[in-house]
């Protein structure tokens, strides 16, 4: 997958990079990997076709560098979910919704530009090794919180990169898969709860 060239840091070519991006993400949201193209991105955003390839070469330049916003945009809401329960170190239940809440959370914000990248466009190994190292810097904080709330035991860190992994499998079943096939989607609330529920009965238990 092609990468945007190198991001421009004066104001106004910012603001044109940043403004193909929105664009690009309206027009691959509604017509799909396939329908879109750098000529509708450059109309749309009122620029000639000259001037998004100055800052991306095709669109797969275009859907690497919305990936990576996308992801970066989920590294910082989960760094900050996981400083806050640092801080106040809630209970096992607590802290199962407060993951999973940030979880179902970066599923549902822009639910279809999450799905394109996940399930529809071709993925880089650059950016499956991005997705790779979020999810394991969840299931470090994840750890760290089993063992604070007396959960952890022998074999602690597969349960916790084992939930995590759970987890969004299970949240994109129920928010992503049942779109695709004309079946509405789950309510976050009720998946949040469900999914808690279901986390701690499974890590008392165990």
């Amino acid at each position: 997958m092609a990468k945007p060239r190198v991001e421009p840091r004066q104001q106004r070519s910012r603001d044109t990079y940043e403004r193909i991006l929105t664009v690009a993400a309206d027009i691959f949201t509604e017509l799909g990997y396939t329908g879109t193209t750098t000529n509708k991105v450059a109309d749309t955003a009122g620029i000639s076709i000259g001037t998004l390839y100055h800052y991306f070469p095709d669109k797969d330049a275009l859907l690497y560098a919305l990936a990576e916003r996308h992801l970066s945009r989920g590294a910082t809401q989960v760094e900050a979910v996981f400083q806050g329960l640092r801080e106040t170190q809630p209970g096992l239940e607590d802290s199962l919704r407060t993951v999973i809440t940030a979880i179902v959370g970066m599923h549902v914000d822009e639910f279809n530009l999450h799905h394109l990248l996940w399930d529809s466009a071709p993925r880089s190994k650059e950016l499956q090794r991005r997705m790779y190292e979020l999810d394991q810097a969840i299931a470090a904080e994840v750890l760290w919180h089993l063992e604070l709330t007396g959960v952890a035991r022998e074999n602690s860190a597969l349960i916790a990169d084992l939930l995590v992994a759970g987890v969004e499998r299970q949240v994109h079943r129920a928010t992503i898969d049942p779109i695709l096939h004309g079946d509405p989607r789950a309510d976050p609330e009720l998946l949040i709860e469900v999914l808690t529920q279901l986390w701690k009965c499974a890590l008392e238990g165990s």
